[in-house]
């Protein structure tokens, strides 16, 4: 009888760790004409709380970008990383998101194209798939669109999302898109003044105790909220860095 009870109790506590497994991470999948993928965009745009960083070949889709430039009114850091053809396709929200401020845009230095169409959110989901944020994704396409919380992979997204960012970016194509008719001259020269250098390629490591800001940022589960504690923390026990920023 014990060990019938024994054996119970086993399976019990392997089928609720099995379960408790599966509720940590999971993938959710949309098809655009059958589902509503805008939506579920707009829904995890609205949920973030610290970080959006968007990796996107085309993006045309007003509704998803009022719900960015609202993330971004509420505090959310916003980064946006656009193909090439961004800078001066017709409906573009490009010159959209510079003239509501922000200013965390780069233009890929790929002579070819950027296909990327991903955004990493709080540094906990990736939204991917073939859906890129267009209109005719969700109205006219046969697409399909993932969310996606499993840890491993937002960390691989993320990794590759500040690859792109850090190091295959142009500063030409940047510059003609604050050139371009659509933007406002006030905040073209506000811009172009602090237009970024091509940094060196970052370290595959990063020391918790050593770590700068922006480095803790792309840490799994770290935004700026919680980056910012860490350096306090540290400043309080002592232990300091000399690139903090």
């Amino acid at each position: 009888m014990n060990k019938t009870f024994n054996v119970i109790i086993i399976l019990i506590i392997i089928l609720t760790f099995t379960f408790s497994f599966k509720s940590i991470a999971k993938t959710e999948v949309y098809f655009s004409l059958d589902d509503d993928p805008e939506s579920i965009i707009i829904e995890n745009i609205d949920k973030a709380k610290e970080s959006i960083n968007i990796a996107m070949y085309t993006f045309t889709d007003s509704d998803i970008a009022y719900a960015i430039v609202e993330a971004k009114n509420q505090g959310v850091d916003i980064k946006i990383y656009l193909d090439k053809q961004e800078v001066n396709a017709q409906y573009s929200k490009s010159r959209f998101f510079v003239n509501e401020g922000i200013e965390k845009i780069r233009i890929s230095s790929n002579n070819y194209i950027m296909h990327n169409k991903f955004a990493v959110i709080d540094n906990k989901i990736v939204i991917t798939g073939s859906y890129n944020w267009t209109a005719s994704a969700g109205e006219r396409n046969d697409e399909n669109l993932l969310v996606v919380d499993d840890q491993e992979i937002v960390k691989r997204y993320q990794d590759y999302f500040y690859d792109l960012w850090n190091n295959k970016y142009s500063i030409e194509r940047y510059n003609e898109l604050l050139s371009h008719p659509g933007i406002r001259s006030r905040i073209a020269r506000k811009l172009s003044k602090e237009i970024p250098s091509l940094p060196n390629k970052p370290t595959k490591f990063i020391n918790i105790n050593t770590a700068s800001l922006k480095e803790l940022n792309k840490l799994f589960g770290v935004g700026q909220i919680i980056a910012k504690q860490i350096i306090n923390y540290r400043e309080v026990k002592g232990v300091r860095s000399s690139h903090l920023t």
